[in-house]
Order: C-alpha cells, then structure tokens, then sequence
C-alpha cells in the first residue's frame, strides 16, 4: 500500500462510519478470510491458531502460516481484532444493562403490589390485636427493607461505602 493510499484510507475512516473489522479496501477475500478466522480465535487468538482452525493439512498449514502473516501486519489484523472484540463486549453490556433493567421493573411491580397488599391489612387491623413485639418487630423490617432498598446496606446487614466514603472494620473503634 502505498502513501497515498493510506492517506485516502485514512480520509475515507474519518469521513465515513466504518468498522475496522469489516473488509478493507485492498483486501482480498482471501486475505479478508483469514482474518476472519483470526478475529474468531477469540482474546487468546495468534495466527498459528488461526491457520489450524481453517487447514486441517499440515503441509499446508506452514506455507499459509507465512501468507497470513504477511497479511497479518499489511492489515493490522490485531487491531481490527481488538476492536472487534471491544465491539462485543459492548454488545454484552448493553444486553445485560437491559436484562437488569427489566428485572428491576418486574421487581418494583411486585413488590408494590405486595407493598398495596399490606397497606391494606394494616388499614383494615385494630392497631389494639398488635403486641408490642409485634409492632418493634414490623417497625426494624420495614426500616431493613427501606435501607436495602436506597442501597444503604446489604441483605447481611452490612454498610455499604458510599462513593468517597471511608468504612473501618471494627479493629480500628476507640483509636
């Protein structure tokens, strides 16, 4: 490739969305096959793996190895890689940022239904049937949900550290 290749290469990249995974200008199918099997080998990808994942043939697969290779550098198939894989693993997080959020509103419905639920009865209870133990009892739940819920402790009951804030376990009380 030459200078003004790469040039229009790279004014063609700023100018235009593409993915540096996809085929480049330049590249052949062959070439662009083989990366193909390159970027599938997965993060601990070499050509190497590369080359036995597509040629079963031994002979073959040392006079590929130096093609592939040569191909490798001439169109930064690390990289492109690289971005790929970055690609993906965004693809996951926006996936799992959706499953969690869709969780989170099937548990808020739930639990304002049970919330209704309970409203109810203690409406329709003579505060008179509670026992005290009863009522400490309902009062330290409610108070354990509600820091549950905003985040302020654990289900076991710890404290979380906020952003910035410093917690001591209880070895360092008194000094």
């Amino acid at each position: 490739m030459t200078d003004f290749d790469k040039a229009i290469e790279e004014a063609k990249a700023a100018v235009l969305p593409f993915e540096s995974w996809e085929r480049l200008a330049g590249e052949t199918s062959a070439a662009f096959a083989a990366f193909c099997a390159f970027r599938d080998c997965g993060p601990e990808r070499n050509i190497r793996k590369a080359v036995e994942s597509a040629e079963k043939d031994e002979a073959i697969q040392g006079k590929r190895y130096k093609v592939w290779r040569n191909w490798c550098s001439q169109f930064r198939w690390r990289e492109r890689a690289a971005d790929y894989d970055g690609y993906l693993e965004k693809l996951k997080q926006a996936e799992l940022r959706k499953t969690i959020e869709a969780q989170g509103a099937k548990h808020r419905e739930v639990t304002g239904k049970m919330l209704d639920v309970v409203k109810k009865k203690l409406d329709a209870m003579n505060p008179e049937d509670l026992t005290q133990g009863a009522v400490t009892e309902w009062v330290q739940t409610a108070i354990k949900a509600e820091r549950e819920a905003a985040g302020l402790v654990t289900p076991n009951g710890r404290c979380e550290p906020k952003q910035g804030e410093l917690m001591f376990t209880p070895e360092f009380n008194g000094l």
